[in-house]
């Protein structure tokens, strides 16, 4: 059979083709592993215009969706069902793995809920060989990561994807799967609470694999835990001994050990990511951290002392949010010395504790209007109106999102910073 699988693009997006569709190279690899033809059809950067003359014909549709973009997703798949009736239409990725059940996804015949790789692969052959397939394929998480096969890279324009760290286009990795924390703005529909670690033969593999065809010796690893594996990290520094490669990657701010990351830079990090998310105690214990800003002080003078440069995520307008917390956020960044601070607006994307329990966290209303769940909207950088509190209403928290990225524009930024990021820090934000 013939399977396309289709990313969906993202109009909104500051650079739609900022990332090469990883989890789609995952899903292609594995059914062209299986016997079946496969492509991967990239919409990224159409518009309403032109993705339709860019759909060809093929037995099954994947298409991956995300709670932002699942509108897309959707007029794509009744597209497909007008256009190729004969066609089967499969789902997949974090909308899905929330809400299985939703009835936005009735145009598709298969809904897959958590990893694919295996998942595809069965029901394209159960379709195959006309067997029936559940409606919900409720998939259980893959125990081996070095069992599948390494990302289908070679089915796409690599050189379309605009990723850089320090400076220069990079590639982006999965080390591992899952995250043991339970923070409750994010949901792992996906790829679970247990963390499951690729061998590093396995990466090293992928690695060299990618130097040798492409030349690309910068990454990204885009893991929620590669940073804290210091078993992982000293091996990958020993191997890397005189390779030349430089990447960034995430990690916890109370996991942080100076002796590791001295070892992470020598293996070539040179920019450590942190998910700090507020200034605020206060804020931290409602979002389920299980961290402390004293424990982020200290991680970002280790990583500096230890060479890197840190970047920090935060969230702006979770509920408890306050023109005061936002203030101790601002406050963090003025002291800390960090070296880059990217602030996202608060959605309560599908499968996450606030949008499973909005009244635990004080929510007056939620929009369930998907197409306004997007974190950050072009070069202004706002995210979408989705809730209102008792803290703060959606006009307030607009006002103090507004205030906030202000404050990041008007602050220096250190080390070599996306092209898109650049673009939003200079943006003339309105009052």
């Amino acid at each position: 059979m013939l399977v396309d699988l289709i990313r969906v693009p993202d109009p909104r997006c500051i650079d739609d083709l900022l990332d090469e569709p990883l989890g789609l190279m995952y899903l292609a690899a594995s059914v062209r592993e299986a016997g079946h033809q496969v492509r991967i059809t990239n919409l990224a950067g159409c518009t309403d215009a032109n993705w339709q003359e860019r759909l060809a014909e093929a037995d099954v549709y994947g298409i991956q969706l995300y709670t932002p973009t699942v509108f897309l997703g959707i007029k794509i798949a009744e597209y497909l069902r007008t256009r190729f009736p004969r066609a089967k239409r499969l789902c997949g990725g974090a909308h899905p793995s929330a809400l299985p059940d939703a009835p936005e996804l009735a145009v598709f015949d298969a809904i897959v809920a958590g990893e694919g790789e295996t998942a595809i692969v069965e029901i394209v052959n159960r379709w195959q060989q006309g067997a029936p397939v559940p409606r919900v394929w409720r998939s259980p998480l893959i125990k081996n990561l070095d069992s599948l096969p390494l990302p289908a890279r070679d089915l796409v324009d690599m050189n379309l994807f605009h990723r850089k760290v320090d400076g220069a286009r990079c590639f982006g990795i999965l080390a591992s799967r899952g995250c043991v924390y339970k923070c409750a703005f994010c949901d792992q529909s996906v790829f679970g609470h247990r963390v499951r670690f690729r061998s590093l033969d396995n990466l090293m593999q992928e690695i060299n694999g990618i130097i040798a065809a492409y030349g690309i010796r910068h990454f990204e690893f885009f893991d929620d835990m590669f940073a804290d594996n210091h078993k992982l990290v000293t091996a990958f520094r020993e191997r890397m001994a005189g390779g030349g490669i430089i990447y960034r990657c995430n990690g916890r701010t109370d996991r942080a050990d100076l002796d590791n990351y001295r070892v992470l830079y020598d293996s070539g990090c040179r920019v450590i990511c942190y998910g700090i998310e507020s200034g605020s105690q206060y804020m931290l214990d409602r979002m389920n951290k299980h961290n402390t800003v004293a424990n982020a002080r200290r991680a970002i003078d280790m990583a500096h002392e230890a060479g890197m440069l840190v970047n920090g995520y935060f969230i702006i307008g979770f509920p408890g949010e306050t023109a005061e917390t936002i203030e101790a956020t601002m406050e963090f960044i003025r002291t800390t010395g960090i070296d880059q601070a990217q602030g996202y607006t608060f959605v309560p994307l599908p499968g996450c504790d606030v949008s499973r329990n909005p009244e635990k966290y004080g929510i007056i209303s939620m929009s369930k209007d998907y197409s306004e769940y997007y974190l950050i909207f072009g070069t202004e950088g706002m995210g979408g109106r989705t809730i209102s509190t008792k803290y703060l209403s959606a006009e307030q928290l607009e006002a103090q999102v507004r205030r906030f990225r202000q404050f990041l524009k008007e602050r220096p930024t250190r080390g070599k910073v996306q092209d898109y990021y650049s673009r939003v820090l200079h943006y003339n934000i309105k009052p």
